[in-house]
């Protein structure tokens, strides 16, 4: 049942698209409708001359066969009738046979129409008059000429549905009428056959219109989706930088257009004489293999996509990117091929200018971090040949871009990478990784000397004074050296190792070459220990909090005391912080031991230091912190520290990084009643300046010029000059390292605030600072036995007299 009620509904579909395309034939009055009839019209004008002579020559013998019976006078008539439609419809195509005209009205189709219902009419009206009063024979010429006319003339009018259905149903009623008026024996079945034979050819002619509309419905179609794509093509042509390419199954050009025929710089109508392996090995320039893959991609005949073949133009050598497609016929056999052309040029010198970035540094050109690292594997498993890199650090580079700025900056480097190039030999590679740091790596190291004689040259070389922009700029290097395989396995050790050669020829007083030795090896490892174990040591409480007392030198009471952080590893013993310290502030675990020895001192300070100032070292890395402050005023809230019970010491080497952060969050420390301390004064990078913008409390004079104070001039002229701009400034003051009662009779004859050092105690945890503090009033105070010398107490007069 579901199989019957598809079948109708396709039938009810397939009438209703019929319906609709004859009642646009007949009224419609769109573009789509008279292009439509037009073509209805044509293709029946085609067969009108054989349709017409077939009519002409019944009506002929017709009336040939019936002059017997019918009167001459009738039959004139009739024939004469039917012969001038004939004449007027054979007059109809021999007006319009060379014409092919695109639309056409209703009106033609109403006319056509009217000619076939005209000429059926005749006919009908001959059989349903004359065929009772012929005799047999005559009947059954009748009848069969009637047939034929049914079904020749309803096929011929076919594609105007209007006109062959109206034909066929005036032929079909007019031979009915005579069959039913005449004698015949088998009047009966000939009505059911004629019929049935007019349902067959009125379901014929419903069915050739619907196909034949269908047809020229989609030979439209695909004409206006032809014209839409040629539009296509020529947009694509004209507005993309791609050009369209097409050969035929011999390779030649087929309709190349002006814009290939630019491309290739040969006329069109020379193109067309060329096929496109001719055209591409033409062009192709000596060493270039492109043209051999594209070959290769046409002989597996199968689609492929921007193969790359380099040509040579008149404009410089191009990079085109070929992608094509082959082309088949009907019967699918392969008859050429079609494609795009697109150049390129930018994109591969684009892929080209970031492939070179990835390996090169933008600013000197020399080889980046990257392939110096690939140059050192290389170097390593080349087996047999010893190599050798070497890292080099500009000397004094960050007061040059201080002094002259970064633009000046930036040529000193490709200066010196000019130079680098100069003394590198081929085979070996420069590069910069990073900042002022440069390497080289030798392939082909024969012997220690010649690289060490090599590492000399560049470090006289770079001392030669660099003239920019009218400046004379001087600088120097420090070369740290490894040889390979010798002191590196890998490539990261090979990098630690020259880093390190690197960092003791700067500590050794720069401008010089160090090579790697096993003690150096053995402090990296000395380092990698303490990093590893420095991690676990606030979990297992290895750290500890010592204090230093600062005496105050009116009243030679205990007016403050230093916080000092301690490591105590149980099985390395005990760790100076001048060996951990540095290793926590590369690492980063300085921001947790700073927090903590903060906390810790801050909680002994409310607990068990009451009325006694702490001093706490804050690292550079921990000042400039964002959440610094916030830190600090946390720990303040939770312990209720007196105003100016905690002081906050920083190193003058804080003054050199991030000024405005730091200068920002020391203020908002000072908000909070935190007193801040300058430590090593004297030694470091400050000025008045910077005395100027940081609300320093204290200045801490550095325990260098202390420990010449009794023996050097220009030491006592430091400290001097220091005490006098403390009081200027209105600062206290601390004298560091004091170990002689000598320093300490000259400290107090200047006027110093407060001391500290191994004269008054060493550091000390925090109970015996307590129990120190109890019994210091019973305790000596150190004298200075003797006189100070005359030339000491002339350069320091008495700060009362000031």
């Amino acid at each position: 049942m579901d199989r019957i009620n598809g079948q109708r509904g396709v039938a009810r579909a397939e009438f209703a698209s019929w319906w609709h395309a004859g009642r646009a034939l007949w009224s419609g009055l769109d573009d789509a409708a008279g292009a439509m009839r037009a073509r209805h019209l044509s293709a029946m004008l085609r067969v009108a001359p054989l349709t017409m002579g077939a009519t002409a020559l019944s009506v002929v013998l017709t009336a040939w066969m019936l002059q017997t019976t019918i009167s001459s006078l009738a039959l004139v008539l009739w024939s004469g009738s039917l012969l001038a439609l004939c004449v007027h419809g054979f007059q109809g195509w021999w007006k319009r046979r060379n014409l092919h005209p695109e639309t056409a009205g209703p009106v033609a189709i109403r006319r056509a129409t009217a000619h076939a219902a005209v000429m059926g009419l005749g006919w009908a009206a001959a059989s349903g008059a004359w065929l009772p009063v012929l005799d047999p024979t005559q009947q059954v010429w009748m009848v069969v000429v009637l047939m034929a006319l049914m079904c020749g003339g309803t096929v011929a009018l076919s594609l105007i549905p209007s006109a062959a259905l109206s034909f066929l149903a005036i032929i079909t009623s007019g031979l009915w009428v005579g069959l039913a008026r005449s004698e015949l024996q088998l009047v009966a079945p000939l009505i059911g056959l004629v019929g049935a034979y007019a349902v067959v050819m009125a379901a014929l002619v419903v069915s050739a219109a619907h196909f034949y509309a269908r047809g020229v419905l989609t030979e439209r179609e695909a004409s206006r989706q032809g014209e839409v794509f040629g539009l296509l093509l020529r947009d694509f042509e004209e507005s993309s930088a791609d050009v369209l390419w097409e050969v035929d199954r011999f390779g030649r050009f087929v309709n190349p257009s002006r814009r290939l025929a630019g491309w290739a710089e040969r006329p069109a109508d020379r193109l067309t004489q060329l096929t496109l392996m001719q055209l591409m090995k033409s062009l192709q320039p000596e060493g270039s293999s492109g043209v051999e893959r594209l070959q290769q991609a046409l002989d597996r005949g199968e689609a492929f996509r921007e193969v790359p073949v380099r040509v040579q133009v008149a404009s410089g050598q191009r990079w085109w990117a070929v992608t094509g497609k082959p082309l088949t016929d009907e019967q699918g056999v392969p008859c050429g091929w079609r494609g795009v052309l697109s150049d390129v040029t930018a994109a591969r010198q684009s892929h080209q200018h970031v492939a070179y970035l990835a390996q090169h540094d933008a600013l000197t050109g020399l080889a980046n971090r990257t392939t110096i690292r690939n140059r050192v594997a290389q170097s390593l498993e080349a087996g047999g040949r010893r190599g050798a890199l070497l890292c080099m650090d500009l000397d004094n580079f960050k007061l040059i871009n201080d002094t002259h700025g970064h633009t000046l900056g930036d040529k000193v480097l490709q200066e010196v990478a000019r130079r680098l190039r100069v003394h590198v030999r081929k085979g070996d590679v420069c590069g910069r990784l990073g900042g002022d740091e440069f390497a080289v790596v030798i392939a082909d190291a024969r012997s220690d000397d010649e690289v060490q004689a090599f590492a000399q040259r560049l470090v006289v070389s770079m001392r030669v004074p660099i003239e920019i922009e009218q400046a004379s700029v001087t600088t120097g290097v420090s070369i740290g050296l490894a040889f390979l395989p010798d002191h590196a396995q890998t490539v990261d050790e090979a990098m630690v190792a020259a880093d390190l050669a690197l960092y003791s020829a700067k500590s050794s007083g720069r401008g010089r070459v160090e090579a790697f030795t096993s003690e150096l090896g053995e402090i990296q490892r000395r380092r990698a220990t303490l990093e590893r174990e420095l991690r676990q040591a606030l979990a297992r409480d290895e750290l500890e909090v010592y204090y230093q007392p600062q005496v105050d030198l009116k009243t030679w009471t205990i007016c403050g005391a230093e916080a000092l952080v301690r490591w105590h590893h149980p099985d390395l013993g005990s760790i100076s912080p001048a060996e951990f310290v540095p290793v926590a502030e590369a690492t980063g675990l300085i921001h947790n031991i700073g927090a903590w020895v903060l906390a810790k001192a801050s909680s002994d300070a409310k607990q068990l230091l009451p009325g006694l100032r702490i001093a706490v070292n804050a690292s550079a890395a921990q000042v400039q912190r964002a959440s610094f402050v916030n830190e600090v005023r946390q720990l303040l809230q939770r312990q209720e520290l007196a105003v100016g019970q905690l002081e906050i010491e920083i190193t003058e080497s804080l003054l050199m990084e991030d000024v405005q952060t730091a200068l920002e969050n020391l203020h908002a420390i000072k908000q909070l009643g935190v007193r801040i301390a300058l430590d090593d004064f004297g030694t470091g990078y400050s000025s008045l300046a910077y005395l100027r913008r940081f609300p320093f409390d204290k200045l801490k004079i550095d325990r260098a010029f202390i420990r010449e104070l009794t023996s050097t001039s220009d030491a006592r002229a430091i400290v001097r000059t220091i005490l006098q701009l403390a009081r200027v400034l209105g600062m206290d003051t601390v004298a560091e390292g004091v170990e002689e009662p000598a320093q300490l009779e000259v400290l107090q004859h200047v006027g110093c605030g407060s001391i500290q050092g191994f004269l008054v105690a060493r550091p000390m945890p925090v109970q015996s600072l307590i129990q120190l503090r109890e019994s210091w009033a019973k305790l000596p105070r150190p004298l200075f036995e003797g006189a100070l010398p005359e030339s000491v107490l002339a350069e320091l007069p008495p700060a009362e007299s000031r």
